[in-house]
């Protein structure tokens, strides 16, 4: 298994945001999480990519155990779970670009800190993920002369830049004009293509249903529904989730 979650729980103060969550995600696969926001999806990723501690519970990369609850102890540079983090790309809701930096030097910069690359080496490299993206006219560009949508797959890239082999992302559209979210989904549909493993947590209804091998409904941070998407959104077995999917289309 690429991704594995065994009874993790994780807590801000004394309100639980993820109870005894167990989940399984095989390599090549997309996931999907839908519901409410409030319902545990970002911060199941955020966990898994380590940007939040677990209070119960393990989490595995490819078998090993990379976080495990209630740990406070610093890992060594050279632990094997270490390494397996850098194996997890993540991109969020916001672009969070460097605003002095154009497109290409936004890449550059964290190929070069991150991968340990010569500075010749990381723009190839970069200039070769800006094309996969769409972005041949536009790597001398600075954030502010990008659209949102370009922005983000910039965004897309720097993640990639780091070679993953797992992609996570949080509502990566949600903060995008209309017009500009197609865009952004057809450079995801084409990691799907290519086989990327990835856990995606969007609103995007249309995109999950076409892209998703399974998809998951999370309500207070409990695994409601977890089937495939054409059970999901034409006879879905939860009432939770026929409600959820009832208040979408009715809005």
């Amino acid at each position: 298994m690429a991704i594995e979650l065994l009874s993790v729980s994780s807590a801000y103060g004394n309100r639980k945001v993820l109870r005894n969550v167990d989940l399984q995600v095989a390599s090549g696969s997309v996931l999907v999480l839908i519901g409410a926001s409030g319902s545990g999806k970002s911060t199941m990723l955020r966990c898994i990519a380590g940007l939040e501690k677990i209070s119960d519970g393990t989490i595995a990369i490819e078998g090993q155990v990379i976080h495990r609850g209630g740990e406070t102890r610093r890992k060594k540079k050279n632990d094997p779970s270490n390494l397996l983090r850098r194996e997890v790309g993540m991109v969020f809701q916001q672009f969070n670009l460097f605003p002095h930096l154009n497109a290409l030097a936004n890449v550059v910069l964290a190929i070069e800190k991150v991968r340990k690359m010569s500075h010749n080496e990381a723009k190839v490299l970069a200039e070769s993920l800006l094309l996969r993206v769409g972005l041949e006219g536009h790597m001398e560009s600075f954030p502010d002369q990008l659209s949102g949508g370009q922005q983000q797959r910039v965004a897309i890239a720097r993640a990639l830049a780091m070679k993953p082999r797992i992609m996570l992302f949080d509502e990566v559209t949600s903060a995008l004009d209309p017009e500009l979210v197609g865009e952004v989904l057809k450079v995801m549909r084409q990691l799907a293509a290519d086989g990327m493993t990835m856990i995606i947590v969007t609103h995007e209804m249309g995109f999950a249903r076409d892209v998703a091998d399974r998809v998951i409904f999370m309500d207070e941070g409990e695994i409601v529904e977890d089937a495939d998407p054409n059970i999901i959104f034409t006879n879905p077995r939860e009432e939770r989730t026929q409600a959820f999917l009832r208040r979408l289309i009715d809005r």
